[in-house]
């Protein structure tokens, strides 16, 4: 896949047409992590029923991270626990937990300077009449001061403290790097869209190696001054 045409064909959506965006929940964060009901929930091939999808969530049985972006899904795995690798999704693979939203056309904005990232997105929806009191999808093309990123291997560390090696996820942190970010703003959300103490569940994509790396954002800071699209009103 290559991100930076991908990213240039995204540009092409912005516009100010107004439209309706629903955001749509399969499972949920606290019933798969916690409870451990990892079942399948739907599928690659029902989301791309409909063009123009974005998404995030974690494949069945927890055995990696997804990240659809405009259609392209990206699917991130470490079998091993020590290297992951990111590949495109196929139809039969499916999710455990997924939100996602299907957006035509984006406004494009700034991120603000010296705010932390969640107050910066919530910040750039409410300037350009986006409704921050009901989910609404958000991406970025940014340059990363400093990031934390993982892929999930089968099981959360937070609810299995002992995980062996093998289990644990991949992690990845990093520092002054190109990336595409695919989030969701949601309140009070915490445990189905998000994770507590949270209202943004957000995934990665480095673009600046050869290969892109995707998986779950834990933490970034992003420079000031970086492309962030919201759905246009």
């Amino acid at each position: 896949m290559h991100m930076r045409i991908l990213l240039t064909c995204l540009l092409f959506l912005t516009g100010c047409s107004s439209q309706t965006v629903t955001v749509r929940q399969y499972g949920g964060m606290r019933d798969a992590l916690r409870m451990g009901n990892t079942q399948s929930r739907v599928t690659f091939k029902e989301i791309s029923s409909k063009p123009h999808a974005f998404a995030v969530g974690a494949l069945t049985e927890l055995e990696g991270e997804i990240t659809i972006l405009d259609g392209k899904i990206l699917v991130a795995t470490t079998p091993d626990g020590a290297i992951a690798s990111s590949t495109l999704g196929s139809d039969e693979q499916s999710a455990t937990f997924l939100t996602v939203a299907y957006v035509d056309n984006w406004t494009r904005d700034s991120i603000p300077p010296d705010m932390d990232f969640e107050t910066a997105v919530e910040t750039v929806a409410k300037r350009n009449g986006v409704n921050v009191d009901e989910p609404f999808p958000f991406y970025v093309s940014a340059h990363t001061n400093s990031f934390d990123l993982h892929v999930i291997n089968g099981f959360c560390p937070v609810a299995s403290p002992d995980l062996p090696n093998k289990d644990q996820p991949w992690r990845l942190h990093g520092a002054e790097t190109d990336m595409l970010i695919v989030g969701f703003f949601a309140k009070e959300q915490e445990g189905v869209m998000t994770h507590h103490g949270s209202n943004i569940h957000m995934h990665g994509i480095v673009t600046s190696g050869k290969e892109p790396i995707s998986g779950h954002l834990d933490k970034v800071d992003i420079a000031a001054g970086s492309s962030i699209f919201v759905p246009a009103m």
